[in-house]
């Protein structure tokens, strides 16, 4: 949008058309999808990053940076009125991208909450001041997209709040700010996120924080607004606590952000009445906000295909040519997401376990305070199976003999076995088991491979290393038959 608000290595370029026909590619695409695409535009003020910039960052008063440590730079009268007409030329190179609107970014703190917040904004000017003055920049900004762009073109204004500081805007002041905004009958909808540039940890919240995080402030919205419609975003989630807060009447519309990308489909799903087959976000933070935060592509703990969807085309699946026996060995993360991607693609399953539940070590991760999130991932894996038709023996050990024994009925194709093991390595008393050098089915199978998930119940052998997920002898015995789920 402008040279001082660079603030990531995958910015796109700013004040360049050069950006219209490639963006013009996903804007068709997502049209003819049936679906609305609306361009963000953002300048984070004070808080840029002078390392990928190189330009000083352009704030209303030359405040601190919550990003690096260089400080900012308090804009001329002249300054102002040029990033004024760059969110207006970014907003009509939007428009001629194919983008339907633009979101017009307040939050976190961000240049707009800088001029509204009074202890970021200590001009003496126009721009400064009393309420009609720290809210002229956003107003005329809004104004001036509206006129460039019609009358039919969305625009969006993002707001957050956070009460960790005094100095930030009160729920009050935020109401008293967007009727000011609404009354002009430019804005069409607010986005409500949660924290700021002073309070990272809100701004994306973790496993640690409740969900539904900024209900409060949308219901006060809800009764103040007239023309704009109200966003719940942060804590989101899932679509059931999505129809909760409509239902209820606290917002109008919800946000899911780390939830598409755990599950790219969720909103397909949900359309199709599929909820229990979307993979829940378990909110770790570890490769979206984790990995974002070192400037890096982001990806997804629980879906590997975020961020190489070039590669792996977004958790889509396309059928084996010729489908063949697989032999997963260990039921943790890695064993149920492979025995998964192979059974979508049409290859015949069966995932062996040595303890009695599915998840490995990340099911213990699971049962801690707060990580309930964990364990609904491990049901949803369990229903993926079945509907997969993937058989499923757990409380079971295999010796490397025993896959390796020819069991493969014949005229069916065999291929490697998949070592998913999280044992004790080799080496060590009762280490990890080998990895079998075909698919063969193991000697005294207690489940049939076809028809629904078949839980095997044959109990390990006196062995007393881990398997994978990892019981011995007797915590094969205590767990025998109990299958969450």
């Amino acid at each position: 949008m402008h040279r001082t608000g660079v603030l990531t290595r995958g910015n796109f370029l700013h004040s360049d058309d050069r950006v219209i026909p490639a963006f013009r590619t996903i804007t068709d695409e997502v049209k003819d999808a049936g679906a609305v695409i609306i361009q963000q535009l953002y300048h984070v003020g004070a808080h840029g990053d002078s390392d990928l910039s190189f330009a000083p960052h352009w704030s209303p008063s030359g405040g601190p940076s919550y990003h690096d440590s260089d400080g900012s730079h308090a804009m001329t009268g002249a300054e102002v009125e040029e990033l004024l007409e760059a969110h207006v030329a970014a907003a009509v190179r939007a428009k001629a991208a194919g983008f339907q609107g633009v979101e017009v970014w307040a939050a976190y703190h961000s240049l707009l909450d800088q001029f509204w917040t009074p202890w970021s904004n200590q001009r003496t000017d126009q721009w400064g001041g009393a309420l009609e003055g720290r809210t002229r920049f956003s107003r005329e900004l809004i104004e001036r997209v509206r006129r460039a762009c019609g009358e039919e073109f969305i625009v969006g204004l993002a707001v957050s709040y956070s009460e960790a500081y005094e100095v930030t805007l009160g729920a009050e002041a935020l109401c008293e700010i967007l009727d000011l905004h609404d009354r002009t009958g430019h804005v069409d909808y607010v986005t409500v996120g949660a924290g700021s540039y002073l309070e990272f940890e809100s701004i994306i919240p973790a496993f640690t924080h409740g969900e539904k995080l900024t209900t409060p402030l949308t219901a006060q919205l809800k009764g103040a607004l007239r023309h704009a419609v109200v966003t719940s975003e942060a804590g989101v989630r899932t679509p059931e606590n999505g129809e909760a807060i409509i239902a209820s009447g606290l917002a109008d519309l919800v946000s899911i952000v780390r939830g598409q990308i755990a599950d790219p489909h969720l909103a397909r799903k949900v359309a199709e009445g599929r909820s229990s087959d979307i993979r829940g976000c378990i909110s770790c933070n570890q490769m979206c906000w984790g990995r974002r935060s070192r400037d890096y592509w982001i990806s997804c703990l629980i879906n590997p295909s975020a961020g190489r969807e070039f590669e792996w085309g977004g958790d889509r699946f396309s059928p084996a040519a010729a489908p063949k026996d697989v032999l997963v060995i260990g039921a943790g993360p890695a064993g149920l997401e492979a025995a998964r991607v192979a059974a979508e693609r049409g290859h015949r399953v069966e995932i062996v376990e040595a303890s009695g539940v599915v998840g490995g070590q990340l099911r213990l991760a699971g049962m801690q305070p707060r990580r309930g999130q964990i364990l609904e991932l491990m049901d949803w894996y369990e229903r993926q199976l079945d509907q997969l038709g993937v058989t499923l023996r757990l409380n079971t050990f295999l010796e490397a003999e025993e896959v390796a024994g020819d069991g493969v009925p014949a005229g069916r194709d065999r291929v490697p076995a998949l070592g998913a093991s999280g044992g004790i390595p080799a080496g060590d008393r009762g280490g990890g088991r080998l990895v079998a050098r075909s698919c063969a089915a193991p000697r005294g199978s207690a489940g049939r491979r076809g028809g629904g998930l078949r839980r095997g119940r044959q109990l390990a052998r006196g062995r007393d290393g881990l398997g994978a997920g990892g019981a011995g002898e007797e915590g094969d015995h205590r767990h025998a038959g109990a299958v969450r789920g």
